[in-house]
């Protein structure tokens, strides 16, 4: 009685627009998404791939356009406890990826000594700035070491990255030395994407050129697994 009970609420909900993540969190569209897009087969497959532990760091996935989104240019977005997921997606690969990758900053966001504190992590990431560096350098661009230097987000080093290097080039430089090219970004997108690759099933990829960042997330798997 109480499973039959539980799944006429899920359908209840389903109807009136409201989804679940893992049975608790509320999921809604504010703005359409396209119709090949099948939520619910999206959460489910969120579920999946990641620990249930990770969900408790959630309270809500709102779906749609959003102005601090569109300010920064964002597909996604973590704040206060919150993932903002755009409605334009091309695929629902694309879109359980975003919200794996908004995981990984909820994730980083409750566990931040745990991920930071020995600054291992850290020097990984600069180490492979520095090697960015020298290879732009060695290419002839006007760069300054010190703006690699910064771990922290920065509008004007990401406006360089993406439109005077330009993605194409970036990719190239970048590979096999940083799991994607927006991990170059700053030490926050350097684990998100990390953690976004280690559960999209690409870990082994990634395991040999960035030692520091798959200890830790073999770390949080295996904590959230014993939770």
């Amino acid at each position: 009685m109480a499973d039959k009970y539980l799944l006429y609420i899920q359908e209840s909900a389903a109807r009136s627009g409201i989804h679940y993540l893992n049975g608790e969190i509320p999921v809604w569209s504010d703005d359409p998404l396209p119709e090949h897009i099948n939520l619910g087969a999206v959460l489910e497959k969120v579920e999946q791939m990641l620990p249930s532990a990770y969900f408790r760091y959630v309270h809500a996935i709102k779906i749609g356009t959003y102005p601090e989104m569109i300010d920064r240019e964002l597909n996604a977005l973590y704040k206060d406890n919150v993932l903002y997921i755009s409605n334009f997606q091309s695929d629902e690969e694309d879109m359980y990826d975003d919200i794996i990758h908004e995981m990984a900053h909820a994730v980083e966001d409750h566990n931040t000594e745990l991920i930071y504190g020995d600054e291992k992590l850290m020097v990984e990431f600069l180490g492979k700035r520095k090697r960015l560096y020298n290879l732009l350098k060695s290419k002839g661009y006007d760069v300054k070491l010190e703006e690699f230097l910064r771990v922290t987000y920065d509008y004007d080093f990401d406006m360089f990255l993406f439109q005077e290097l330009g993605y194409p080039l970036l990719r190239s430089l970048t590979m096999g030395l940083f799991p994607g090219p927006y991990s170059v970004t700053s030490l926050n997108e350097y684990f998100a994407t990390g953690f976004e690759r280690y559960y999209m099933r690409e870990g082994n990829k990634i395991s040999k050129m960035c030692p520091e960042l798959m200890k830790k997330i073999d770390y949080l798997d295996e904590l959230a697994n014993e939770y």
